[in-house]
């Protein structure tokens, strides 16, 4: 799967995305649900996380941000 394949499968959820990259939200504790499909998305694609709550979170943001960004959805 490709970057836009995270965007398709999170369209509905944009708007909530950009605003936990940018720190207006917290996803793991306010949208716990779709933190949690997001880090078994990303799993699915390959990605090595720390088992440390805090740096996959912050790990999670960073593949978010990336993969928003290069579908022109993050500026």
């Amino acid at each position: 799967m490709s970057n836009s394949a995270f965007v398709s499968k999170f369209k509905t959820n944009l708007s909530l995305l950009q605003s936990a990259v940018n720190r207006e939200t917290d996803l793991d504790l306010r949208h716990p649900k779709i933190y949690k499909k997001i880090v078994k998305y990303y799993r699915n694609q390959g990605v090595q996380f720390y088992n440390d709550p805090d740096d996959d979170y912050e790990l999670v943001l960073d593949l978010i941000a990336a993969d928003l960004q290069t579908e022109g959805v993050l500026a």
